[in-house]
């Protein structure tokens, strides 16, 4: 019953911000009416529009450890259309990025690791993404990918933790 709740708020949030994101280009917040608004409450006992990026973040960690997936991509939803440049962007997309190589869909792990490549190329996490690309590839048992990621790894971050272990990776790779 819990997750049919859950499931329900996420498509009332995601649905109107789906529409207005293709309705109109402006760069406004997307605006839930206030039906909306009392059934997200009435769902969750939680109003959203009051959350800041530390609440959704700690929710999305605490829904990680739970291997709550509905309740994680809600919120992750939710973060990247309200805070995308939020110091805890980057670290919630690689925590989707573990979540899909938990759950073995490794073709979303790499679209979540490569996001981060792509949109925050100068955070803390663009190594990490890095690696665990490059490792996600080799649990997909493609080992050409692997080792170009790993190698790209030892070249931009030298002397990182992910270059040493990018090397170990390779040696055994080869």
């Amino acid at each position: 019953m819990k997750q049919l709740r859950r499931l329900a708020a996420t498509v009332c949030i995601t649905v109107p911000l789906a529409i207005s994101a293709f309705a109109k280009p402006s760069p406004k917040k997307p605006v839930i009416n206030s039906k909306q608004q009392a059934l997200l409450v009435e769902l969750t006992g939680k109003d959203i529009s009051k959350e800041n990026d530390i609440t959704l973040y700690a929710e999305m960690v605490s829904a990680y450890e739970r291997n709550d997936e509905i309740a994680f991509k809600s919120r992750l939803q939710s973060m990247m259309s309200r805070f995308p440049q939020s110091v805890y962007a980057d670290n919630a997309l690689f925590l989707a990025g573990r979540m899909s190589v938990d759950n073995n869909d490794f073709a979303q792990a790499i679209k979540y690791f490569s996001q981060i490549e792509k949109k925050y190329g100068k955070s803390n996490k663009a190594a990490a993404a890095k690696f665990a690309k490059g490792m996600t590839y080799k649990k997909m048992n493609l080992p050409e990918y692997a080792a170009r990621s790993l190698k790209e790894v030892r070249a931009r971050y030298p002397g990182s933790p992910e270059s040493f272990r990018a090397d170990a990776e390779l040696k055994i790779i080869k």
